[in-house]
């Protein structure tokens, strides 16, 4: 039996990206579908509304806030007065600095507020247009690093490109016209190990036909959320994993990067490596945040929950998307399930180097005292 409901695409990606460039090539080719547009900006006065507006009279503008945190009543809102309204298909473009999960759950009614969208509408697709530059500049530590000043109190603004790669099901890698072949295959491939099941297509001024983005039934929630590199990696990692010894293991197996005509050439491919870095002691903190605030520009990505001597009942979260390095308490465990695991994901990455670094970082037995933890470097909850 087939749904009726009216398909979403979400349009996420960092500021500049081509969200809007996207939205106004399909509004002038949808084919034979009326389509209409939800767009957020953050600022008093929309731009965006003004590009997209000479392109179809649907357009309902979201200024002044994020639809990911404060515009979430606002969007439901949106929804539902867009009854009076017949069209086939609906964008949504969040705003460049919108995180891509919390919209998700609540255009699938997942945080229980009402009106529930999913009465007359289906989360269809979610879009990930990347700035090849801005990529290849964020996570290249020689050209230098897009700029991690957050905007209006959100959070750094590789965090948030880094997540609009690892939750979605289409990526437009765009601007492609603006790098090197060489430095364009190895944005695709480290894209690629951040995201290893959503399709991919390169684009120049984000030229897509409107049938890749529209009512393409490939939106699932849960797929999108485990398909992140680094959950896939830990998951690996569990396989014949010897509790009784420390270890870490690269992950070279590109395999599954077959089948997608857009993916990066194996040389190129090969530089990328994911490696997984589990422990049975603890760190130091003080020499774990000297690591941390000295990160090598070559990690692209590191995820994962730490053991920090001192702060026993909570496990630590740690996040580094390329300058951006954050370590808070996520919750805690019991004293037989403390472990350090971390997947770090990069170009180039001196495994047995950022491996001692590491080692280096933990705890001697002499060490491990709860005085560590007076006037550390980490948050407490």
């Amino acid at each position: 039996m087939g749904d009726d409901r009216t398909p979403i695409t979400v349009v996420t990606g960092c500021l500049g990206a081509g969200k809007t460039t996207l939205i106004n090539h399909v509004l002038r080719d949808p084919g034979d579908r009326r389509v209409a547009v939800v767009v957020n900006d953050v600022g008093e006065m929309n731009v965006d509304t003004e590009l997209i507006q000479g392109e179809t009279d649907d357009v309902i503008d979201l200024s002044n806030g994020c639809i990911c945190c404060q515009l979430q009543d606002d969007l439901r809102s949106t929804l539902s007065r867009l009854d009076d309204r017949e069209f086939d298909s609906l964008l949504i473009e969040a705003s460049g600095v919108s995180e891509p999960i919390p919209l998700a759950r609540t255009l699938l009614g997942m945080d229980d507020e009402t009106p529930d969208p999913t009465e007359k509408y289906r989360l269809d697709t979610v879009v990930s247009v990347v700035d090849t530059v801005g990529f290849d500049n964020a996570f290249d530590a020689e050209t230098g690093q897009l700029s991690d000043q957050a905007a209006d109190g959100q959070r750094p603004l590789t965090d948030v490109l880094v997540e609009t790669v690892e939750f979605c099901d289409l990526l437009l890698l765009n601007k492609c016209d603006a790098v090197s072949d060489e430095s364009l295959d190895e944005v695709a491939a480290l894209v690629r190990e951040l995201q290893p099941n959503a399709d991919m297509i390169r684009t120049t001024y984000s030229e897509v036909p409107a049938d890749e983005i529209l009512d393409t039934g490939r939106f699932d929630f849960d797929d999108a959320r485990q398909s992140p590199g680094w959950k896939r990696a830990l998951a690996g990692g569990d396989d014949g994993h010897d509790r009784e010894g420390d270890h870490t293991h690269a992950d070279h197996d590109h395999d599954d990067h077959g089948g997608h005509a857009h993916d990066a050439g194996e040389s190129v491919a090969d530089r990328i490596e994911t490696v997984v870095y589990e422990r049975e002691r603890p760190f130091h903190p003080e020499r774990l945040n000297a690591w941390l605030d000295d990160w090598d520009g070559n990690l692209a990505r590191t995820k994962g929950i730490c053991w920090i001597a001192g702060w026993d009942d909570n496990a630590m979260g740690l996040n580094q998307a390329g300058p951006s390095v954050r370590c808070g308490p996520l919750g805690e465990w019991s004293p037989d399930e403390r472990e350090t695991r971390l997947v770090l994901i990069g170009t180039d990455i001196d495994e047995a180097g950022v491996t001692a670094e590491l080692d280096r970082c933990l705890v001697e037995d002499e060490e491990r005292e709860p005085a560590l933890a007076e006037n550390g470097p980490f948050p407490r909850r």
